[in-house]
């Protein structure tokens, strides 16, 4: 007896050992797993297409996969998606991982012990692959091992458990620590007991339904599975944007039912309370001249916000191409007028007032029509300003960020008001906030700097882009530059609100256009 328990205890060293051991030898780079990955699935659909190095050298942007701050990999999700083949080893060097789902796919072979021996592992989802392979192990000894060949434990464990009631004497004489090695092989014997009782089941953990929370009628339904299908599985053909907060993809959900998904960052809130309550809350804000947002899913492998979608793309590609609508000033004063209505609205309207921090021409998207309405609202205070992409430390983008707010980091909504002022700023010129021909002044020359330089030299003309003066009603473009400047000032006191704003540009008459 003395012999066999010292023998298990020996194997179960080894074993530990053998299996960190191992760990610690495989690639470290989460990327070349998922690779190696890949390369041991079968995907007639090509659901794995954006697992590209070529296409996207971000593997945490790859479907399906999730990443932490550090961008190792913390959830794999690819339930039903008609994937084969079998699952690699590889899959134990994904040493952060918390959620591994793929069920509802057609794997087979056998479950790689390497699996349990991720220990940061919560959330197993196997079910629904009729030819996988899984060791009879209980959820609790997966936990409790690293590897363990399961003919031994079926073979040990009967022996053990006959003899077990002379074993503490007889131990503690015989064996250093014998205590521990007690307890350790009392443990399997209840678990093998436990696992016999239980019928065979590759799940460990049981994951929650993925719901699409709907907020307005949409006339067709909308489900987790019909979205995601829709943005070709977060494919790179549907992207239509990039941005601080996620990337958006556009999903023709049926015939003429379009809408735009922007996919969140795993993990960038404090809790799902928290995230749930201020989506509830952006819910409730609604204006002609704001995205709306349809529908929300939240769950610990996936977050994304669906939005209604807008054909006319963005004002800042709109600028770039400088087409015939893009040189009609009445064009350009609705675009100007619609932008100013929708932060009026959120400033004054909205209980608590809603803070946009992030205005630029990206986040102005048009119609067919022309017509302006304002995306990315509430997600600054959504995410966290922390969390946000830009350079600054705040949220906001380089350049359009209010200066007291860059050094202070105190926002309030006049900084919106001076992001608004250089949006119409570039909106009438051919200069960009932070343009590559301020690079010969110095330090700090930005648009609003060179839109004060030529009013000083008496070239107002030369602040409106090529064919805009000579055919705009010259009086209304200089009362809007002007707007656009004392939008700009240092002083917030100085600054208007957008309610003045509004009024301002509406004096402009569209008869006189």
């Amino acid at each position: 007896m003395k012999k066999t328990l010292l023998a298990l205890f020996l194997l179960l060293l080894v074993n530990l050992f053998v299996s960190s051991s191992s760990r610690k030898l495989k690639p470290s780079h989460d990327a070349t797993v998922l690779l190696e990955l890949k390369t041991s699935f079968s995907d007639p659909h090509g659901v794995l297409s954006s697992w590209d190095p070529d296409i996207s050298s971000n593997h945490c942007s790859w479907f399906g996969v999730s990443c932490n701050s550090d961008l190792r990999v913390v959830s794999l999700t690819l339930d039903g998606t008609r994937l084969g083949g079998e699952i690699s080893p590889a899959v134990g060097s994904l040493s952060e991982i918390r959620v591994l789902s793929l069920a509802f796919n057609n794997l087979g072979g056998q479950v790689p012990n390497e699996i349990w021996g991720l220990k940061k592992l919560k959330s197993l989802d196997l079910q629904g692959n009729d030819d996988l392979r899984v060791p009879r192990f209980s959820p609790n000894a997966v936990r409790k091992l690293t590897s363990l060949e399961e003919g031994e434990d079926q073979e040990e464990s009967p022996t053990t458990s006959s003899d077990k009631t002379g074993l503490y004497p007889i131990e503690i004489a015989s064996i250093v620590s014998a205590s521990v090695i007690v307890f350790v092989l009392l443990v399997l014997v209840v678990l093998f007991i436990y696992t016999r009782k239980r019928k065979r089941n590759s799940q460990v953990q049981v994951i929650e339904p993925k719901e699409i929370k709907v907020f307005v009628d949409t006339g067709v339904p909308l489900t987790y599975e019909s979205v995601v299908r829709a943005t070709g599985y977060f494919s790179n053909s549907n992207c239509i944007g990039h941005g601080g907060f996620g990337s958006t993809y556009r999903a023709e959900v049926s015939p003429n039912t379009v809408f735009a998904v922007k996919r969140l960052s795993v993990g960038r809130f404090q809790g799902d309370q928290q995230f749930h309550a201020e989506i509830s809350a952006l819910e409730m804000v609604r204006h002609p001249n704001l995205v709306m947002l349809v529908g929300y899913h939240a769950s610990e492998t996936e977050m994304f916000l669906i939005y209604n979608y807008l054909s006319g793309g963005n004002l800042e590609d709109f600028i770039k191409e400088r087409s015939k609508p893009a040189l009609d000033w009445k064009i350009l004063h609705k675009i100007a007028l619609d932008v100013a209505r929708a932060l009026a609205y959120l400033h004054e309207q909205c209980s608590p007032k809603v803070l946009h921090r992030d205005i630029k021409p990206s986040n102005i998207l048009l119609d067919e029509g022309y017509n302006a309405s304002l995306s990315d609202f509430g997600l600054s205070k959504l995410l966290g300003a922390s969390q946000s992409h830009v350079t600054t430390g705040v949220a906001g983008t380089f350049g359009y960020v209010a200066p007291e707010y860059a050094m202070t980091c105190r926002v309030s909504e006049k900084a919106d008001v001076y992001s608004y002022g250089i949006v119409i700023l570039e909106l009438i010129s051919d200069k960009r906030a932070l343009d590559p021909s301020f690079s010969s002044h110095e330090n700090g020359f930005n648009i609003v700097s060179w839109a004060h330089m030529m009013l000083s030299q008496g070239k107002a003309k030369e602040v409106f882009t090529k064919g805009l003066w000579e055919n705009g009603p010259q009086d209304d473009l200089v009362e809007v530059l002007h707007l656009a400047l004392k939008c700009t000032v240092d002083s917030l006191s100085i600054r208007p609100t957008m309610k003045q704003a509004v009024k301002q540009l509406k004096r402009i008459h569209p008869s006189r256009l």
